[in-house]
């Protein structure tokens, strides 16, 4: 008994190296502190003890095959002890919620497309030739907010948050994207004495998504595998384009060509264990209506990381 005494009192002590310690929770009628250590429970007839810390817990037991559990958040290992030997065995923890899959960080390719999902440029979009390979989409979806449908299972949901996504589109083409007198966005023919190295449109949107999600298996609290679908509306925070000279120089402008100030569209994911892929295709149009090409722009690509 005198190891599970020593054991709570290490852990008491170093919990807040561990651990942040919890803010004081506020009510109507007064104020209440809470220490970074929510459970301490000793059970000298069963020789026991209980340390809990926020997503974590440490249980001893001497008169048990078990003698150790130690929880950090949905793990649990087990320390057994069966024929003068001590063994390890790792448990999953059911999710006590839906968790969704959006807050992460993102990276794809991206590019655009006629009207009806047609592959060629309009007629009106020559100077819009796109390197398709060098166009690419980063997203860091910073903010996520899930929604469990189910009352028995974790496993159906939906999901909403906020998300940051930084577009590069590649044209590598002998123009000069500006606004014309009339206001409409064309392609300024740069001479071929200076010739372009590389040349690009850079956008970056804000975007709030709203997906349905369904996990597999759906008999059981874990997830292995997942496919999620829905809309997602955004708004511009900053665009500008950007050429670069085979002799060095660059001209980078932040004049107003159009770019469409709101985006909306579809967006669908997938994943299996650690590999997850997303698509998203926009209904709304790359440059504002009857300001320049109709292009509808679409991004492909995976997630590196959820958190």
């Amino acid at each position: 008994m005198q190891k599970i005494y020593l054991l709570v009192i290490l852990c008491a002590l170093f919990s807040p190296a561990l651990l942040k310690a919890q803010q004081n929770e506020t009510t109507t009628k007064e104020k209440k502190k809470t220490t970074p250590v929510d459970v301490v429970v000793i059970d000298e007839k069963q020789e026991k003890a209980i340390v809990g810390f926020p997503r974590a817990k440490v249980e001893v037991q001497e008169h048990n095959d078990t003698i150790t559990k130690i929880t950090l958040g949905h793990k649990r290992w087990e320390f057994i002890e069966e024929d003068d030997k001590t063994n390890v065995r790792m448990v999953h923890i059911p999710r006590e919620k839906f968790k969704g899959h959006y807050s992460g960080v993102l990276l794809g390719f991206c590019n655009y497309s006629g009207k009806d999902f047609d592959t060629s440029i309009p007629a009106d979009g020559d100077f819009m030739e796109i390197n398709s390979g060098k166009s690419m989409a980063f997203t860091i979806n910073f903010l996520q907010y899930d929604i469990g449908l189910q009352q028995r299972k974790k496993n159906l949901g939906l999901v909403t948050g906020l998300g940051w996504t930084v577009y590069n589109y590649r044209q590598d083409n002998q123009f000069n994207i500006q606004k014309n007198n009339a206001g409409i966005t064309y392609g300024e023919p740069i001479p071929a004495t200076n010739p372009v190295e590389k040349s690009k449109i850079v956008a970056s949107y804000l975007n709030v998504p709203l997906l349905l999600e369904a996990q597999i298996p759906s008999d059981k609290n874990r997830c292995t595998a997942f496919i999620s679908a829905g809309v997602y509306g955004g708004f511009k925070i900053g665009s500008h384009t950007k050429v670069v000279y085979t002799d060095g120089d660059t001209d980078k402008s932040r004049d107003d060509i159009n770019i469409n100030p709101f985006q909306y569209g579809a967006m669908v994911q997938v994943g299996y264990k650690i590999i997850k892929l997303y698509a998203t295709y926009n209904f709304s149009t790359l440059y504002e209506k009857d300001k320049g090409p109709e292009l509808y722009p679409y991004s492909i690509g995976i997630t590196l990381a959820n958190f």
